[in-house]
């Protein structure tokens, strides 16, 4: 790199006004350095130069000088400028892009949120759902057993007289077909319908074919239900499941002595005699001492067994026949 160097020239005038003479020399003064390596260096001491000389007197170069020097540190303003413009647009943009990438993940976190809550709510809406389930599933296999149960117990069962094939599947009664509930009871009662009446023992075993029994009356409640059941004639009654057996003793068909009787005017004394309950204006007074041969209606009873609830149908409270 060639070195530059700087000429400056001083001159001493005589203070008076007198014009020098030819033969006066004037004394001139030259002074030669090196420019420094580094534009800082080169600056100051040029100015300090010009300076010194511009308190004699200004010159030409001297202002060329201060104007190179401003020609020179310029540009490194402007470029630092720049700098921090693009430095402050950079820092803009990234807190932009942070701020969008908040917005934007905060928005997602916010949506996810409310789907959980939205899945959580559903969730315990199909958990009751299947704990209402489990419960009708206990319910129904509790059911089923009792059933079975039941229906083990008996040495026949006409399931025919219980269950009905429909359209919508097969549907089963609490009683058998033409039977009456009440409680937790059912009963038949047989009248006169073209059948034929039956003494004491047959209509026993008609009874017995539905596995069920002559009626045992042990409330006064269950001897109204019976007398608001039977015809209005007053010659017929109806066969119950109390006769007198050897010992002359009165009893119903399981075997229980009799403890509370409604009589018209008490039994009659005899063996072989059986007991109808007659249609009568006072429920209490109604039981009347037969021969077990008379022919008569009778009233058969069984208790209610209790279906799966999907297999239930309505019960049939018709008048029963046969």
């Amino acid at each position: 790199m060639e070195e530059e160097l700087c000429y400056s020239t001083v001159i001493f005038k005589p203070i008076d006004n007198e014009k020098p003479t030819e033969s006066e020399e004037t004394a001139l003064y030259a002074e030669v350095k090196r420019k420094e390596s580094t534009l800082h260096t080169t600056s100051e001491t040029s100015a300090a130069q010009c300076s010194l000389k511009e308190s004699v007197l200004p010159t030409k170069d001297c202002l060329t000088e201060e104007k190179g020097a401003s020609t020179l540190i310029s540009p490194v303003y402007r470029r630092a400028a720049v700098f921090l413009g693009l430095l402050c647009f950079l820092l803009v943009a990234a807190v932009t892009a942070v701020s969008i990438f908040y917005y934007i993940h905060m928005s997602k976190y916010n949506n996810i949120l409310a789907q959980q809550t939205k899945e959580r709510a559903t969730n315990l809406q199909l958990l009751e759902v299947l704990e209402q389930e489990k419960a009708w599933l206990v319910t129904q296999g509790q059911q089923m057993n009792s059933t079975l149960d039941f229906i083990l117990h008996k040495s026949r069962f006409p399931v025919d007289k219980y269950c009905q094939s429909t359209g919508n599947g097969v549907r089963c009664t609490s009683c058998p077909q033409n039977w009456i509930q009440n409680g937790s009871s059912c009963y038949y009662f047989h009248w006169p319908t073209g059948h034929p009446w039956y003494n004491w023992k047959a209509s026993k075993e008609y009874c017995e074919e539905y596995e069920a029994h002559l009626a045992i009356i042990d409330s006064e409640g269950e001897q109204e239900f019976i007398n608001q059941h039977t015809n209005t004639d007053p010659q017929y009654g109806y066969w119950i499941g109390l006769f007198e057996n050897a010992g002359k003793t009165w009893v119903w068909t399981n075997g229980t002595p009799l403890e509370t009787g409604f009589w018209i005017n008490g039994p009659t004394e005899g063996y072989k005699y059986c007991v109808v309950s007659m249609p009568s204006k006072n429920p209490q007074k109604s039981w009347k001492s037969e021969s077990c041969y008379s022919q008569n209606k009778w009233i058969c009873e069984v208790e209610v067994l209790t279906w799966p609830t999907f297999l239930q149908a309505q019960q049939n409270h018709s008048n029963p026949s046969t």
